[in-house]
């Protein structure tokens, strides 16, 4: 049976420090054996109120928290890289912070818990990152075991950051529940607002700021439910980003003299939507701007998906290349891979959201964005794909299912 020390009255027994550690490494070897599987979307999506999420957390993260310290310690020479130390105790930690916490209707003890969590956490992706790059380059583990070992760890990672998020936004109020959205769900999510967003953001960046943008959206003449659909817009904003990111700097590098010039008409708002079919988010007139090609963005959908497809003119991918884009470590190559990777340290930094490794000037670095983008993708019921024209540019397709919350009874 599990151990876990309960504090019932005030005659309960003190536990010394010492026998608390030997209860809680007990209690993470008993929840680490049984073997976890990501919290599923669907579980998130019914959790619809802060004591069903609250609920969902108790039984879901201190499993989760336990087989990945497991998961660490399983990695050969693990506890003398300081980085892997770090994560395991910030894991070890959350395991025992969770399970100390006595479970009732008072959600408060849990919430703080939880923001503690979040903010101790985010450091755990760039850790995950600088550590598994130290282990390549002293030849401990080799790429493909980095790939499949990184996309476990962070798969998991995923599925428990969305259930946090979603939790906190619902036992605060701030995700707007008088509306459409509960917590990280929002049942009228709007996929070419979304792409509208993103562009606004990446233009913000002095770099790619005179490259036009162009989003339009279609929606199936036999489709019935246009394009809005019940999704997570937090992620779906944070994964169009990324690829924009990715598209707009493969633009700049491929046409340096074009993007060298200031243009007061490129740094303005963009011009209104001349029509519900298409919206230009960058107006592509004057200065520099003008002869840069535009990365343009595509929102289609049916009954059954929606789909996004960002295109640019940003010389493609080179077939030497095509095989490690998905590659965690594809960042360390010194060859152009388009707007992919193989950027140097300094055009790397800020570039992508999950790419810690930036500017840090390390034996081996990893290139970590467009592999966390599939993660998520995949995560999400989606799929990404890439096709390159080489000399040309990339065309990125994000496809996402319809998720129907009525269907999802069955989620477990």
């Amino acid at each position: 049976a599990s151990l876990r020390p309960r504090r019932r009255h005030a005659s309960s027994i003190v536990l010394s420090e010492r026998r608390l550690q030997e209860f809680m490494h007990a209690e993470i070897k008993y929840f680490a054996s049984m073997c976890a599987q990501p919290v599923k979307l669907a579980q998130i999506f019914k959790a619809s109120t802060p004591a069903l999420a609250a609920n969902l957390i108790h039984r879901q993260l201190p499993v989760h928290f336990a087989t990945r310290v497991k998961q660490i310690e399983a990695l050969p020479h693990w506890d003398a890289v300081p980085e892997l130390r770090e994560v395991h105790k910030t894991l070890s930690d959350s395991f025992r912070n969770l399970r100390l916490l006595e479970q009732g209707s008072d959600l408060e003890p849990l919430s703080r818990v939880i923001r503690d969590l979040r903010q101790r956490h985010k450091s755990i992706v760039s850790l995950l990152g600088i550590a598994m790059a130290h282990l390549r380059a002293e030849c401990v583990v080799d790429e493909a075991f980095a790939n499949q070992w990184l996309d476990s760890f962070l798969l998991a990672r995923i599925s428990t950051e969305m259930l946090t998020l979603h939790y906190s936004l619902l036992s605060s109020g701030q995700d707007g529940t008088s509306g459409s959205c509960r917590g990280i769900v929002d049942s009228r999510c709007d996929p070419s607002e979304i792409c509208r967003q993103a562009v606004d953001s990446v233009r913000k960046d002095p770099r790619y700021q005179h490259v036009p943008m162009k989003v339009e959206s279609f929606v199936c003449g036999s489709s019935e439910k246009g394009l809005e659909f019940s999704f997570l817009p937090q992620y779906l904003l944070l994964l169009v980003e990324e690829l924009l990111k990715n598209a707009a700097f493969a633009t700049v590098r491929n046409h340096p003299a074009s993007s060298s010039s200031p243009s007061p008409a490129s740094s303005s708002s963009s011009p209104p939507p001349t029509s519900a079919g298409a919206m230009a988010a960058g107006s592509g007139r004057g200065g520099g701007a003008a002869t840069l090609p535009a990365v343009q963005v595509f929102v289609g959908a049916d009954d059954r998906q929606v789909m996004i497809e960002i295109s640019d003119k940003g010389g493609g991918i080179p077939a030497r290349q095509s095989d490690r884009i998905w590659s965690y470590s594809s960042g360390s190559s010194s060859h152009s891979v388009g707007g992919l990777g193989g950027h140097s340290a300094e055009e790397r930094i800020g570039l992508s959201w999950a790419d810690p490794l930036s500017g840090l000037g390390i034996k081996q670095r990893l290139g970590m964005g467009l592999p966390l983008t599939r993660l998520y993708t995949q995560y999400l019921g989606g799929q990404l794909e890439l096709m390159s024209i080489p000399g040309v540019g990339v065309d990125t397709f994000l496809q996402l299912r319809r998720i129907d919350v009525a269907s999802l009874e069955d989620a477990e």
